[in-house]
Order: structure tokens, then sequence, then C-alpha cells
């Protein structure tokens, strides 16, 4: 079974590495995005996605560079959720 970890502690994710990472620089208890703000966070579960699917190195940590605020997001298309 193919896993993603969601991080948002990148000294951790380094020293136990999960298969695949996508790491976050947001704060603990908000780690998909500000509250109410849904297109930040279906973008950040959509890319989760993309990684699962993408990611072949083992180890290997992705870091989107996703701004906490002062960023725009897009809406995301329900179809770019399909595997």
């Amino acid at each position: 079974m193919a896993t993603v970890c969601h991080s948002i502690n990148l000294q951790w994710s380094q020293k136990v590495p999960a298969p695949r990472t996508v790491f976050v620089k947001f704060p603990h208890g908000a780690s998909f995005g500000e509250p109410g703000n849904v297109d930040q966070q279906t973008t950040i579960l959509r890319d989760l996605f993309w990684t699962l699917q993408r990611l072949e190195t083992p180890g290997e940590i992705v870091e989107p560079g996703y701004g906490w605020r002062r960023s725009t997001y897009e809406p995301v298309d329900p179809s770019s959720f399909q595997l």
C-alpha cells in the first residue's frame, strides 16, 4: 500500500523518513491551512494525492512552498482528485 506523510516539522521528517513526505511550513494545529480557506486546504490535499502517485524515490521530501498568509489559491477542480 502506497503512503504519503503530511508534515509540518522538517527535522522530524528527516530523522524518521516516510516513503514520501510533503512538508508545509504551517503552524501546529493548522497543517492543511488557514481555518475557512477551502481553496488552500483542497490545494494541499490534491498535491498530497499527486505526491502519492508520482514520487518514486524512497524517503523523498517535497516542499511545495505554500504560503500561510498573503497567498491566493485557485479553486480546485474536483476531477483533479481522480487516481
